[in-house]
């Protein structure tokens, strides 16, 4: 079974525009807007694709549970002074992979704030999420 080909038109833009400069006021009306339709559709569409996407990257800007359990074993040794050298490195990294992590999700909420035209305390706010060091 073969697959579907897209279908590539090649439209040549000058061509397109010395034909529209032909058109009657009426019939240019019409095209612009089934143009403008189209644009609509494909803007709305790669907006909702986007949309997706960073909210995929969000959830997926968290330390994995294993080394989340860790994190926060090896925190607690810290904070009783019963961590060694090695476990204190582990933490410091998974600290630095945690942080990158953060950013990044920041950064993918900031996108998406944008997108939807709200602030960005108001989508963490849509999603549940709560600002570093609030819970």
């Amino acid at each position: 079974m073969s697959k579907a080909q897209p279908i590539h038109s090649q439209i040549d833009t000058r061509e397109l525009l010395a034909n529209a400069a032909k058109m009657g006021v009426q019939e240019l009306e019409v095209l612009m807007r089934e143009l403008n339709n189209v644009l609509s559709r494909k803007k709305h569409k790669d907006k909702d694709h986007r949309e997706r996407e960073l909210l995929r990257l969000i959830n997926e800007t968290v330390l994995a549970k294993e080394k989340r359990e860790r994190y926060w074993t090896l925190s607690l040794q810290l904070e009783e002074g019963s961590i060694s050298a090695e476990e204190h490195r582990e933490l410091m990294q998974l600290a630095g992979e945690e942080e990158w992590l953060r950013n990044k999700r920041v950064a993918y909420l900031v996108e998406l704030s944008q997108l939807r035209n709200l602030s960005l305390s108001q989508v963490m706010e849509e999603m549940g999420l709560k600002p570093p060091g609030h819970g």
